[in-house]
């Protein structure tokens, strides 16, 4: 007889490497190959319907894999996430179905896409505020949007923005995003809903051809975060927190 707790880890962990490598490809390149969603669901998806069937935990299953995609193409589509963001917790949700908890309230908050990207905004709040605040203490005193900023707004924008050189974001332009514009003869800061994915590159340019800047100046601007990796760290916390159950369940068959 099939063990389906068995296929169940075989499933976690095929998911968990599949995360690993497009961590991997987030972090060097911002950019992640459809290949890898493709060749992890066409292993995945049907593991974890076949694990959801044996389980008879279908209709959770079903739950999971729509919250979850429906939530993936939102947010793509209101520019909150990227692409690939969003085909991370698409593909999370179709390859790893949910177990049920001791309490209908305990399972709802337990559907695989809801604690994984729970754990994950989580994880990036860690990572990103300090990088933030760590690259302000640097480059802040000489950044002329946030020295205009004054109180609260300015403790808001020191945890939500960063100042960083303008050679920094000619390097890696794929990592930035510009949170300034000109105001009466300098500029202010400005926080823009969703991804802008725009090429910041042009901004600068116009900018050193009018002398309000050069390459060592500092700007401010929003950090984008390569978001798989607190995707890949909430989907690890999530596994931990199962495997004691899977441990059980292996254990009594």
């Amino acid at each position: 007889m099939v063990n389906p707790y068995a296929l169940l880890m075989v499933d976690y962990l095929v998911v968990l490497v599949v995360q690993v490598v497009a961590s991997i490809q987030d972090l060097r390149t911002r950019e992640i190959s459809d290949w890898t969603w493709v060749i992890g669901s066409i292993i995945c998806v049907p593991l974890g319907l076949y694990v959801a069937i044996l389980l008879h935990q279908l209709t959770l299953y079903i739950i999971g894999a729509v919250v979850g995609s429906v939530f993936a193409l939102a947010v793509y589509w209101l520019r909150a996430m990227g692409g690939a963001d969003s085909k991370s917790i698409a593909f999370i949700s179709a390859s790893i179905p949910t177990l049920p908890m001791a309490s209908p309230a305990l399972t709802v908050i337990n559907i695989t896409p809801l604690s994984v990207l729970i754990n994950s905004l989580v994880i990036a709040l860690v990572i990103y505020i300090p990088y933030n605040v760590i690259q302000n203490i640097r480059y802040g005193g000489d950044c002329e949007a946030l020295s205009r900023v004054k109180g609260l707004n300015r403790m808001i924008y020191l945890i939500t923005l960063m100042c960083v050189p303008a050679n920094k974001v000619f390097r890696n332009p794929n990592n930035y995003a510009i949170s300034q514009e000109p105001n009466d003869g300098g500029f202010q800061p400005v926080i823009k809903l969703g991804l802008d994915v725009e090429d910041p590159r042009e901004l600068l340019i116009e900018w050193l051809s009018q002398g309000r800047i050069n390459v060592d100046t500092p700007v401010l601007v929003s950090y984008h975060i390569p978001f798989i990796v607190p995707i890949t760290l909430g989907l690890i916390m999530y596994m931990a927190v199962h495997a004691n159950f899977l441990t059980l369940a292996l254990s009594s068959l």
